[in-house]
This record gives C-alpha cells, structure tokens and sequence, in this order.
C-alpha cells in the first residue's frame, strides 16, 4: 500500500531536490537568448565533462559517508571519526586530481575535440574546480540526507540555488553571448556551496587523514563504485561526445537541450529516492533481511506507481509551456522527450536491485555489470547515431537502461531473494512503456500535444487500474482524518 507518510514524508527533499532542476530550466532560458546555438552545444559539453570531474572527484565516498552513518550512528566517536576521514579523503583527492588535470588537460581536450572549439583553459580547468566543489557539497547533503535533516537539507540547496541564479545571471548580463557567464556562475557558486559544506563537516568532525585499514577499508567500498559511477557517466553522456565527433555543435545542442528536459524526472525521483533510501537501509537493518518483505515491496512499488505520473506529465507540459519562452529554433527538441524520458519507467526496480547491492556492500559487481552496458552502449551509440542522428542517441538512451536493469536483477539475486508483484513492478511499466513508445510514430509538429495528452492519460488510467485499492484506501484514510479534525475543531468551539 502506497502510505500517506511515504508522500508526505518525501515531499521536502522532492522539492529542495528539485531546486538544481529549477535553476537550470529557469537559467536555460536566458542561455538560449544570450548564447549561439555553437555555444550552447559547447557549454552542454563543458557540463558533461564537469559532471565527469565530480564522479571522480567523489570516489562514491558520498553513498560511503550513508552507510557508514547507519553503522556507527551509535557509536558517536567512531562516527565523528569515519566523516573526519572522508572529508579528508575528499579533500586529499581533490587537489591530486586537480594537479594532474593542469598537466595534462589541454591535451586531453585536444586529442578528444579535434576541430571543435573547446579548450582546457580557462573553461576546462574551471569545470574541474567546479567538480570538486560540487563533489564536497554533495557529500555533506547525503549525509544530511541519512542523519534526517530536511531543515538544514533546505537550507543549505536553497542557498545554492540563490548563488547558482545570481552568479549565472550577472555574468550573462554582462558578457552576453560568450561562455563567461556560465562557466563564471556555475564556479562562483560551486565555490560558495564548498565553503558551507567545508565549515559544517569540520563542525561534524575534525578532518584527518587516517591511513591503514580505515583507508582499505574505505576504498574497498568506494573504488568498485567509483568505477560503476563513472561507468554510469559514460552511459548517460557519451552519446553526446560520440555526437560531437560525428555531427556538428549544433546537433549537440539540440541533444543536450531534450536530456535538460529530462532532468525534471530525474530530480523529482531522486527527491522520492532521497526520503526511501534511508527507510530502506534502516529497515533492512533492523530486520536482518536476506530477501523481499511485503513492507520492503511497498517503498518501491509506490516509487514505480510515482514515476508513471511524473514522466508523462513532464512529457505533456514541457512542450506546451517552454516554447513560449525559448526560440523556435530549439523547438525539434521536444520531438525526441517523450522517448528519452520512458527511460525511467524501470527506476523503482533499478533502486530496487541496487539496494542490496549497496547494504551488503557488493559494490566489486558493478563495474562488471557496467563495463559489458557501457561496451554495448558505445557500440549502439556509434552505429545509431551515424545512421540516425539524434534519433540514433535516443534509442541507444533507451536500450542501455534496459540492459542495466536486467544485468543488475541477474547479479543481485544472488545475494538477495526477490519476491514482488510483477504485474506492478514488470508489466505496468513495460506496457506503458510500450504504448508510449508507438504512439511516437504517429507524432508530428500539429498533434504533438494530442499525442502527449493520450499517453499521459493512457498511464494514469493504468496506474490507477494496478493501484486502485490503494488509491481508495488512502482517500479512504484521508477522509476519516478529515472528518475527525472537524468533529475535534466543532468540539472547542
């Protein structure tokens, strides 16, 4: 049963978490007006190859800086101890890889660009900084996450989001039509997020360097998910380098613009994700399960039932509401969303899979599951793309998820027992998906919105037909609390 507390619960870290998505869809404006159509295809790129920085900036050590907090949560010196150290870590890494980046970036850039106006300096160099600054700030929030923190978890990303919008916008408005602006925002930020997060880990704990079996111990953990991270890096963004090799920026920048749309599902379901991580770790705990529990299904079956409302509404209203804002020039983007956007269809059994493997610490599998998707996924994008452009890093999107989803169920279970409702967990999605998937065929500029309407309609009727009881026995509970809040308020008065 999908629990009132789960969505009320969820509501705070849905909302802040989405605060990144909202600075980006609101700055997105303003980079579409004050930016070429070249620039931006290259800003999207600078972006990719920062998210690149933060992933092996963080060493996995912000998932590490979680569990860790639910095992030595009772042992407060030990616990001030292990976040003393990561912090440490984080910051021990940070600087190597930023001396080597300085060594060896404009090379890289060279040999990786060639014939594109992208250079390492200044702009590379400020999106390794801006990596690292990102990868500190993210540490801390996860561990706000897991000690249950949403007051100071708010606070913290609404100040981010201030500087992001500030420091964005002042740069655009004074050197429009150049990459100042952005890169000079996203650093400037990044910057001001690293020192809120430096003050408030060094208040949690004094930061150390601890070596020995605190620095294995660390790095058997976070170096399997390092490579997994990084693998998962390449998955989602190196159809948009494949892309930038084989076609032009401006082809970049059309891609680059749709995977920002899709962000608004992926935020919304992390911020979902945010409040069932630390109920599912603690419950796994608590019960010592090696398996599936009706209580265990219910976080993910109401994770898969969420997401089937999110991505079509996402799908319907973005096309409808941003091309009065943006250039039409931009508008062949919205043509490839609903299709990139299905992807995350499968997320409630993609956390589900992974959950185990993070508990019980069987992070070595992953870079085995994700360098076969990654091989597969270059492969795909290489081919598709050269046959069919843009639509040829859509459907290499979609298929890779697939594969991660199947790779991950196959290698888990061999550690944990699944027991779940596949008509909810499998068929739903898989039919939604489906549906969506044909109906795209018959889209064009005239009837996009129609099209749009039907499957956002189509999905609903489904998950309200697989979840109904549910449904009714919320508004049913709803209801009652309803009625005795009037009945006590008639009461006093």
């Amino acid at each position: 049963m999908i629990s009132k507390n789960l969505i009320k619960s969820s509501l705070i870290y849905t909302i802040i978490g989405a605060l990144p998505l909202s600075s980006a869809f609101f700055l997105l404006i303003f980079y579409l007006k004050y930016l070429t159509k070249d620039d931006y295809g290259a800003f999207v790129l600078y972006i990719s190859f920062t998210g690149f920085i933060q992933i092996l900036l963080n060493l996995g050590l912000d998932t590490f800086i979680g569990v860790s907090y639910f095992e030595s949560k009772h042992d407060k010196a030990l616990l001030r101890s292990k976040i003393g150290a990561i912090t440490g870590y984080l910051l021990i890494w940070g600087a190597f890889i930023a001396l080597i980046s300085c060594l060896l970036g404009e090379n890289l850039f060279k040999l990786i660009f060639k014939g594109k106006e992208l250079f390492f300096y200044p702009y590379g160099l400020m999106a390794v900084l801006t990596g690292f600054f990102n990868s500190y700030f993210k540490t801390y929030t996860n561990l706000l996450i897991n000690q249950e923190k949403p007051a100071r978890f708010a606070l913290v990303n609404i100040a981010n989001f201030v500087m992001t919008i500030s420091f964005s916008l002042g740069g655009l408005f004074l050197f429009p039509f150049t990459l100042i602006g952005p890169m000079w925002g996203r650093l400037l930020s990044g910057a001001g997020i690293f020192i809120i997060a430096f003050i408030s880990l060094a208040k949690e704990s004094k930061i150390r360097i601890i070596l020995g079996d605190e620095l294995k111990q660390t790095l058997h953990f976070s170096l399997p998910l390092l490579i997994f991270f990084l693998i998962s890096w390449s998955i989602s963004n190196l159809s948009t380098f494949i892309m930038a090799n084989i076609m032009t920026l401006q082809d970049v920048a059309i891609f680059g613009l749709v995977v920002q749309f899709t962000l608004l599902v992926e935020f919304v379901l992390n911020g979902m994700g945010s409040y069932v991580w630390p109920k599912v770790y603690g419950l796994i705990k608590d019960n010592q399960l090696t398996g599936s529990t009706p209580e265990l299904n219910k976080y993910f079956s109401g994770f898969s039932a969420f997401t089937l409302l999110v991505i079509p509404a996402s799908t319907f209203f973005i096309p409808l509401i941003l091309p009065l804002l943006i250039s039409k020039d931009y508008e062949t983007a919205f043509i490839f969303l609903s299709i990139l956007n299905i992807g995350f269809a499968s997320r409630g059994l993609y956390n589900y899979f992974l959950t185990p493997i993070y508990y019980f610490r069987k992070t070595s599998v992953l870079p085995k599951i994700y360098i076969i998707t990654a091989i597969i996924q270059i492969v795909i994008s290489i081919v598709l793309i050269k046959q069919f452009g843009i639509w040829g890093a859509v459907a290499a999107n979609l298929i890779t998820k697939v594969i991660q989803n199947f790779l991950l169920f196959i290698v888990s279970r061999k550690f944990f027992i699944y027991k779940f409702n596949s008509l909810k967990f499998i068929w739903l999605p898989l039919i939604v998906t489906t549906v969506v998937i044909f109906s795209e065929y018959f889209v064009s500029t005239h009837n996009l919105h129609f099209i749009r309407l039907l499957q956002m309609a189509f999905s609903y009727l489904l998950v309200y037909t697989f979840y109904r009881n549910e449904v009714w026995a919320l508004l049913k509970d709803l209801h009652s609390k309803f009625i005795i809040h009037h009945k006590k308020e008639d009461y006093h008065s």
